[in-house]
């Protein structure tokens, strides 16, 4: 366990780890850890530190990602079209979004669920990606990849809130920027909502996956937009509405 400990304590405390303490981890066995237990240092790492990355790095220092973020592994050295991702490979974009969304913590429902979300998001690049005439493309990442995403989050956590929500939000998290792009028409966005588990969560996860600016031409869209299209989703779910009880007073 102190392994995982010494890669959170790492994150929270930006704390650097001696070159002889990383070289005594990586001979350390975690296979057989139970998973509340390394949960239980996700959290801490995922839901304490400013910069959560800082763990994930160490335990790559450490050779210790194999055995609970095999998926995560996967993504080093996977590579992304760099008009959207300039940044790099699908690791360094998955721990610069799961760092930007450590800063909307205190804005969404469940923190964790959110912050796992983010973490989780691009795996299905890791079964999708492929290059066509020069240029590298992931297309339908989103949802071929769901399997990676169940099997990562069931092995780090059991609870079925958690698990709802991971697995309904990874589907949905190119839309908002899609969304505030194209600025759809309304029925669009109201479809949108009415998919997430949590509509306002899916804003805020956009904010920290916009894709870059490439050149003279802005690929994000207009967080105000999704705002305010959200405030009209609330304010008409929040309308009473006709029930089947209603239909069966009136007679019919």
């Amino acid at each position: 366990l102190r392994v995982l400990r010494g890669a959170q304590f790492a994150a929270r405390f930006n704390f650097s780890i001696a070159p002889d303490t990383i070289e005594l981890c990586r001979g350390i066995d975690l296979s057989t850890l139970s998973r509340e237990r390394v949960e239980e240092e996700l959290k801490k790492a995922l839901l304490k530190a400013d910069k959560p990355s800082i763990f994930f790095e160490s335990l790559r220092e450490m050779d210790q990602l194999d055995v609970w973020f095999s998926e995560l592994k996967q993504t080093i050295g996977l590579k992304q079209d760099p008009v959207f991702h300039p940044e790099g490979d699908v690791w360094t974009h998955t721990m610069q979004v799961t760092d930007r969304a450590a800063a909307f913590r205190d804005r969404v429902s469940d923190p964790f669920s959110f912050m796992l979300f983010a973490l989780t998001h691009d795996l299905g690049k890791i079964v999708t990606t492929e290059e066509k005439n020069g240029r590298i493309h992931s297309y339908g990442h989103e949802t071929i990849g769901m399997p990676l995403v169940e099997e990562f989050v069931g092995r780090l956590t059991n609870e079925k809130e958690i698990k709802d929500y991971v697995f309904n939000m990874v589907p949905l998290h190119m839309r908002p920027n899609v969304a505030a792009f194209s600025k759809p028409a309304l029925k669009s966005t109201n479809r949108l909502f009415d998919a997430a588990i949590a509509p306002a969560d899916l804003i805020w996860f956009a904010e920290a996956d916009k894709p870059v600016i490439s050149g003279t031409v802005e690929f994000s869209g207009d967080k105000d937009f999704l705002l305010e299209r959200l405030r009209i989703y609330e304010e008409t779910m929040a309308r009473p509405y006709v029930m089947g009880r209603d239909l069966i007073e009136a007679g019919l």
